[in-house]
């Protein structure tokens, strides 16, 4: 049985209108061949899978080549065709995790000054250059600095901010990039279609994206989809090969984040992991779409690569949520990640950060503040609360049927129930919380800083009727509230924000003698009819 070749390596680029993604590398390149200013020591540096080491051997024979045909070899002079053989010391590569002593290099700095056998250079190609230890460094700097004539090193490192500065400073540095989803896509679908593999272009499409801009990566994710399904790759086939989830399932999770249904969250974890897809993929392919989504509410006509009824569905959900909690959200399920490497009950720390996205209302601070603000008011622009009144029904179903098409993605799960018993939990004065937030707001635009930072640093406020008490722990700040110059224009803004007659108090916890109504509530939860609250 003939042994099967990797794509990465049968389709390994041979001449530069074959490597993608680095324009800005090979022009130069090329640019420097042509005008014959070929420097001492280039450094090739980037992610993984990016064409460095490919580069570099390319760019080594280009330079020894008599002939080069648009920069790159001819590959039928004398020089190309003895550089093809295996046993040509002319392009030296070495591996610097292997062989990083100190010795290693002393050996390589004195054979140096051997002149090439068949081309005009001798190009030594260092792989993993970050790898050498201090004292190879420290050999390797003179001959780096002033090597022959004939002699031209290329350093390749994922790791660049482990090199020394005396050995990047004396060489020619190129960043390789991330290669685009788009150029990816095309890439894998050229070679399929030159290997006469049938596929649908929106698995191709998932292969790239889960390439994450590696062009190694990505052709050994189709290595794999091609083995999964040899007779034609779908969708499907790809998303089982890499244990990813499709858009609904996606879409159903991100929605109840973001509406904070904590029991829809944990269900729908539940219901992947039983599927058995992996805790890091969920959490990567939900940064993604969070991050897309961000780019579809601010950049009109973002539509990533969406299919119109996904596009329509996430704009609309987009629209319905402010940037602070789409990217707060994102900034904790990034965080996921790196802490899963390190533990051992990744199902628990998955759910506690799923559940920590959800519930953003539990932040206190001012910005968590202003997005519920935020909220609050959208809900009252569409007649959903009013201040002075009680909630009214949702009416947002009856000016579109929108929802009713986003539950259409909505995954059934097979057990329903919920995961927590319901407990005892105050519900959030809404109005208070509104109040409170236009007042920041008014007193960030009036340039009170002083006045803004006292009371942003109080969390112990209810609405009492049309008076909204502040209960302040210390003495000190109670006195600045309660100035006369302050407590009037405090009364005065809120007056003009509430379109009732609202007023300030101001107590502190040994002054208040009578219990909240939050108080209330849950000594008649514990004692019963039994307690009587005066």
């Amino acid at each position: 049985m003939a042994q099967h070749i990797s794509l990465y390596r049968k389709y390994r680029p041979d001449s530069w209108d074959k490597v993608i993604g680095q324009d800005h590398i090979v022009k130069t390149l090329i640019n420097q061949l042509n005008t014959d200013t070929i420097s001492h020591a280039y450094l090739f540096t980037g992610t993984r899978g990016t064409g460095k080491t490919t580069s570099a051997k390319i760019f080594a024979r280009s330079i020894n080549c008599t002939s080069p045909v648009n920069g790159s070899p001819c590959g039928k002079c004398p020089a190309c065709l003895g550089l093809q053989n295996p046993s040509n010391l002319d392009i030296l590569e070495m591996d610097a995790a292997s062989n990083n002593r100190v010795e290693d290099i002393r050996e390589l700095c004195d054979k140096i000054h051997l002149l090439p056998t068949v081309g005009k250079y001798k190009v030594y190609i260092i792989d993993e250059v970050h790898m050498l230890s201090g004292s190879a460094f420290n050999a390797f700097l003179k001959t780096l600095e002033e090597p022959p004539k004939h002699a031209v090193f290329i350093l390749a490192t994922t790791e660049v901010h482990k090199l020394p500065q005396t050995i990047l400073s004396r060489c020619m540095r190129f960043d390789f990039r991330l290669v685009s989803k788009k150029e990816l896509t095309e890439h894998v679908a050229k070679i399929f279609d030159a290997e006469n593999y049938p596929y649908e272009i929106k698995a191709v499409e998932q292969i790239a994206i889960h390439g994450e801009g590696s062009v190694r990566d990505t052709l050994s994710i189709a290595d794999m989809c091609m083995s999964y399904a040899p007779d034609k790759l779908t969708y499907a086939s790809v998303l089982e090969v890499l244990g990813a989830s499709d858009f609904k399932t996606i879409f159903t999770m991100a929605r109840a984040i973001l509406s904070g249904d904590v029991a829809q969250v944990l269900n729908q974890s539940n219901a992947i992991y039983e599927r058995g897809k992996g805790m890091d993929t969920i959490a990567k392919e939900l940064c993604s779409f969070f991050r897309e989504l961000l780019s579809i509410k601010n950049i009109p006509g973002y539509r990533a690569s969406l299919g119109d009824d996904e596009y329509s569905y996430s704009l609309a959900m987009a629209n319905n949520f402010d940037n602070y909690r789409i990217a707060r959200i994102l900034e904790i399920l990034s965080s996921v990640e790196s802490i899963l490497r390190n533990t051992t009950q990744p199902r628990i720390v998955f759910d506690a950060c799923l559940v920590r996205a959800t519930e953003l209302y539990t932040e206190h601070n001012v910005d968590a503040i202003l997005s519920r603000v935020s909220r609050l008011e959208k809900a009252m622009h569409d007649g959903i609360i009013t201040i002075g009144s009680a909630p009214k029904a949702d009416t947002s179903a009856h000016n579109s049927n929108l929802e009713a098409n986003l539950n259409k993605f909505a995954r059934p799960v097979e057990d329903s129930k919920p995961i927590f018993e319901e407990a005892i939990v105050p519900k959030k004065d809404e109005k208070a919380e509104m109040l409170v937030g236009q007042l920041l707001s008014r007193l960030r635009e009036d340039n009170k800083g002083l006045l803004y930072r006292a009371l942003a640093g109080q969390k112990n406020y209810e609405l009492n009727g049309t008076t909204l008490i502040f209960t302040v722990k210390d003495v000190a700040t109670l006195s600045s509230l309660k100035d006369d110059a302050n407590y009037k224009y405090l009364n005065t803004v809120i007056k003009e924000i509430a379109t009732n007659e609202y007023a300030f108090e101001f107590q502190t916890v040994d002054n208040r003698s009578v219990a909240s109504h939050q108080d209330r509530a849950t000594l008649k939860e514990i004692f019963g009819d039994t307690l009587t609250i005066k």
